[in-house]
């Protein structure tokens, strides 16, 4: 059945990426986050691949002009002048292409902690509006180079980063499936600016913990998501360590909280590697233990201890976090939610009382000693727990 822009507008997202079809390959792309798109779906002569493409985002892209879009593409795909598929295969075909099979070579959480959305959203912000219209076959060395520099130009750090990585991944991909012979974007990060850029994440002094915690009582949300704010305080774990955590991840008895290796962001790839990496163990302060418990009666689904209220099936979205910190009127100069980590970082040095390499070890940071044990994940457990209550006492008296 034929879409029609109405019929566009009242698509509703689900659970996991869904399409509606319009006619002759072109269909509307649904994703969990609201996100509408059209695709167009071809075959490629002589072989069983029928890769898909992006010609276009929903609602600025209306039917009628992702039908007109569709019809482009198809010319240039079948015109008998080209020699082969890449005269007309498009920088921002491959780039759809890979992310399809980034998601469906992800591991079973990924697409949860927005990781996919990231690559997505860096693509299509900082990479795409340059390149996605060039021929892949034409893309060349100075044209990625060109695309770090402008993002270099804005004094970020991450997304300069995180483009060097995509562009490798994306041209790993494109050899070994072979749309081109070599990666042009391999050692990319060589380019770079060598100077440090310091950019932080905003955090909060010791003078700023009150207005704080008066701000995360009162403002309107629901209140797992205040619950998620406050283990992250206690804790000072990353955001996707808080999301995916699930009731068995938790000895309350013994105040205990391991986390699965796949799930903490420097362990992550050698799981992927098929290495056996043990859970990381994080001690909870009495406070932290009376939130978990308190979250756990909350709890709205199944399996995840911080499931969203919309979905509850899924854990809480990856930006929801920074969502309530603005609404609490912090904007994104003043803090963030992984700035919160660096908020128990700060003030436990500044205090003088613990050994850096017990708070370290709390926010798992990897070990600069690359002859110590492989991954000694319970490491100074009962210093951490005096530590981890000294400064949930600490909050309490803010």
């Amino acid at each position: 059945m034929s879409l029609s822009d109405s019929k566009a507008r009242q698509a509703k997202p689900k659970e996991k990426i869904y399409y509606l079809a319009d006619d002759d390959g072109l269909s509307l792309k649904v994703e969990p986050n609201g996100h509408k798109s059209w695709s167009y779906r071809y075959a490629i002569a002589g072989t069983n691949k029928r890769p898909r493409i992006k010609i276009g985002n929903f609602p600025e892209m209306a039917v009628r002009e992702a039908r007109n879009e569709r019809d482009v593409r198809k010319v240039q795909i079948q015109n008998p002048s080209a020699s082969s598929i890449q005269a007309t295969l498009l920088f921002s075909m491959v780039v759809e292409e890979w992310l399809e099979f980034k998601r469906k070579n992800a591991l079973e959480d990924q697409p949860r902690c927005g990781v996919l959305e990231l690559s997505r959203k860096c693509m299509e912000n900082d990479i795409l509006p340059f390149l996605g219209e060039k021929e892949f076959s034409n893309i060349k060395r100075f044209d990625l180079v060109s695309v770090i520099r402008n993002i270099e130009q804005r004094g970020v750090k991450e997304p300069v980063k995180k483009a060097c990585s995509y562009l490798n991944q994306l041209f790993d991909y494109a050899v070994a499936v072979g749309y081109c012979e070599y990666n042009l974007a391999t050692n990319l990060h060589k380019v770079l600016i060598t100077q440090k850029i310091k950019i932080h994440y905003p955090y909060l002094k010791a003078a700023d913990l009150s207005d704080f915690i008066q701000s995360l009582a009162t403002v309107s949300a629901h209140p797992i998501i205040k619950k998620a704010l406050w283990l992250k305080l206690y804790t000072g774990v990353r955001g996707a360590e808080i999301l995916l955590a699930e009731a068995a991840h938790f000895d309350l008895d013994q105040k205990l909280w391991r986390i699965p290796a796949k799930h903490v962001k420097q362990f992550r790839r050698k799981v992927i590697l098929g290495f056996d990496v043990p859970d990381y163990v994080i001690p909870l302060s009495d406070q932290a233990v009376e939130v978990v418990q308190s979250a756990l009666a909350w709890s709205l689904g199944d399996q995840y201890v911080f499931a969203s209220p919309r979905f509850p099936n899924k854990p809480l979205h990856f930006n929801t976090l920074n969502t309530v910190i603005r609404r609490m009127g912090y904007d994104k100069t003043q803090l963030s939610s992984h700035g919160l980590r660096s908020t128990l970082s700060t003030i436990l040095n500044d205090s003088g009382h613990f050994n850096q390499a017990w708070i370290e070890a709390q926010l798992s940071h990897t070990d600069k000693d690359k002859t110590r044990g492989s991954y000694n994940h319970a490491e100074y457990i009962q210093q951490r727990m005096d530590m981890m209550q000294w400064w949930a006492n600490y909050l309490d008296q803010c």
